[in-house]
């Protein structure tokens, strides 16, 4: 009887969990794309911070994103509404560079793409320089 019980809770609590994603183009709600790429190999590197705090990542050779690691919500909160409060969705600016880095807001119909050169940020935009940052310091070194 016990054994039953343990699994009808077991049940109950994987129902309630919040789905994850790993692949961002299903997410139905808000995300920030970021990375870089460039250079000899063309290599590009891809992260998407889901507004539920999943952050994901993509290799340019991969087929599939991974899941790097769970963002605090009230990071993740504080981060798009960074993005609104800093302007960077009105920001305009592509220009990528042999390296170039990159910043992608999806939500709903609205998409809006911020591409530079390198590390070479817009000097008249030094909010992107510090949400940029902000983004790149989700990622957790490696070991």
């Amino acid at each position: 009887m016990r054994f039953f019980l343990f699994l009808a809770l077991l049940f109950f609590l994987a129902s309630c969990s919040t789905p994850r994603y790993t692949n961002p183009a299903e997410y139905p709600n808000a995300r920030i794309n970021f990375g870089s790429g460039g250079g000899f190999s063309g290599m590009v590197t891809e992260y998407v911070l889901l507004d539920n705090g999943q952050l994901l990542k993509k290799m340019m050779q991969a087929d599939s994103f991974e899941m790097v690691t769970t963002v605090d919500k009230n990071q993740t909160t504080q981060l798009f509404e960074n993005y609104k409060f800093l302007n960077i969705g009105n920001l305009q600016y592509n220009q990528p560079g042999n390296m170039y880095s990159f910043i992608y807001f999806h939500h709903e119909n609205t998409e809006h793409k911020i591409i530079w050169p390198g590390n070479q940020y817009p000097d008249k935009d030094a909010n992107l320089k510090i949400f940029y940052k902000n983004l790149k310091s989700l990622i957790p070194v490696s070991k």
